[in-house]
């Protein structure tokens, strides 16, 4: 296969850098990661803070159902706000991740076309018929995977932005319907 140790060694290089840029997006993936726990740690411990320093400053019941009402929505918020930051950065991961594995499959394509190019070249007469079936194939079998790819990826992208959407929503409105039996509670 290989007619020259020139490429045989750039293949070597070839596959090396490929593992150099497959760790790169792995690790900024958990780097993205690192970061989102990193900041929201920080910032729980900071409303943890506050939230004690407000409940220290309690003097009577009416103002304990105020305090309560007032943490409530701002760590619901905070909670979905991190949601949406984990998923946007797993989705950033995922979509960097499955670029790699299409460049991937389309040099494996390109290289297993430029093989069948040379076969037809040195292949015996009379088999032309068979080399351009296994070149029919190959081109059928990739324009298949690239319109199913296509197909999942916009389907899947559609499936959870739907799903936080709904999410966040019927989170939010669980919230205010609280908020309000709380509000005519303590009125009454």
């Amino acid at each position: 296969m290989f007619t020259t140790t020139q490429e045989l060694s750039a293949l070597g290089q070839s596959q090396f850098d490929k593992a150099v840029r497959l760790s790169s997006i792995v690790l900024a993936g958990a780097e993205r990661f690192a970061s989102l726990q990193l900041d929201l740690s920080r910032k729980l411990l900071n409303d943890n803070a506050e939230a004690f320093k407000a409940l220290t400053e309690i003097k009577d019941v009416k103002s304990l159902g105020e305090v309560q009402s007032g943490l409530a929505q701002p760590a619901l918020d905070q909670a979905f706000s991190a949601a949406r930051n984990v998923y946007d950065a797993a989705l950033a991961t995922q979509n960097e991740l499955t670029a790699f594995v299409e460049e991937q499959i389309a040099e494996n394509n390109k290289a297993l076309q430029t093989g069948l190019d040379r076969l037809s070249k040195n292949a015996p007469a009379g088999s032309d018929v068979a080399v351009s079936a296994l070149k029919t194939l190959l081109n059928t079998s990739t324009a298949a995977f690239e319109s199913v790819s296509k197909t999942a990826k916009k389907v899947s992208a559609e499936i959870a932005e739907a799903g936080v959407e709904a999410a966040t929503h019927s989170a939010k409105a669980a919230s205010a319907a609280v908020a309000r039996k709380k509000t005519t509670a303590t009125a009454a």
